[in-house]
């Protein structure tokens, strides 16, 4: 008797334009299928406890979104009913706090914050109907945070695995006030081409973010080790699954 393989699920990876390529290759290291780079991001298929890894050790990546549903809209109502149908339930619970972000790209629709009041109606609606309760928005520190994208003929709606953006690794105390991000940093030291046996020289040093890019590679530190994910959250997370990935990658690193 053999067991039963986990199911693929589709999520998709934004990160800063011009980098496509690069995260598309690492995604690839990390055990990604059908990944598909677009313009802004990476789409990729894989059991859910790809996106721990994906979170845990992505170097380029903004964000993990999974991806819930995908389907034709014509109007405002059509959007709020594809919202409706879904099994929040399954997925978090009312205590949770909830934050929405709306974009779209050739959309015929007037008013995205309309849009962004909508879909937040479903939510709350579908889980008022089942137990009386709701979750509450919290636009600044939410628990949960639910994407949306429009274009001229489609709706996606995406669960946000990642809370925080990816580049927050969680490491530093304060920054400059035009600091590098993180994830730019790690895609131009790959665009680079540079290897830890390499001597590596920043002459606009700034705030460092290049230099404390490459220690993390060079070390093998998951640039996620220091920090919270949403994916935490979930009903479905597997707390096992998730140690024992954080396990191996701390065994993996490299002494001082």
């Amino acid at each position: 008797m053999t067991g039963r393989a986990a199911p693929y699920h589709t999520f998709f990876a934004p990160c800063p334009r011009g980098l496509e390529g690069v995260l598309a290759a690492e995604l690839e290291e990390l055990g990604a299928r059908d990944i598909a780079a677009t313009a802004g991001g990476v789409g990729f298929k894989g059991a859910f406890s790809l996106c721990y890894r994906v979170n845990l050790e992505s170097r380029i990546a903004s964000r993990v979104l999974w991806l819930v549903f995908h389907g034709p809209y014509r109007t405002e109502q059509d959007v709020y009913q594809a919202a409706y149908d879904l099994p929040w339930r399954d997925w978090f619970s009312s205590s949770r706090t909830i934050k929405l972000k709306v974009s779209a790209q050739h959309c015929p629709l007037t008013s995205l914050d309309y849009v962004t009041l909508k879909i937040k109606d479903a939510v709350c609606d579908k889980f008022r109907a089942a137990t009386g309760a709701r979750p509450s928005v919290d636009t600044r520190q939410p628990d949960i945070r639910i994407d949306a994208f429009l274009d001229a003929h489609h709706v996606t709606l995406y669960l946000d695995t990642s809370g925080e953006p990816l580049f927050k690794r969680g490491l530093r105390k304060a920054s400059g006030e035009a600091p590098l991000r993180e994830n730019l940093a790690a895609g131009i030291l790959r665009l680079s081409g540079w290897t830890p046996e390499q001597a590596l020289l920043d002459p606009m040093c700034g705030g460092a973010t290049i230099l404390m890019e490459a220690v993390l590679l060079a070390r093998h530190i998951a640039p996620g080790l220091g920090r919270g994910f949403a994916f935490e959250k979930l009903h479905n997370f597997d707390s096992k699954t998730w140690r024992d990935l954080c396990e191996a990658s701390r065994a993996a690193q490299i002494p001082k």
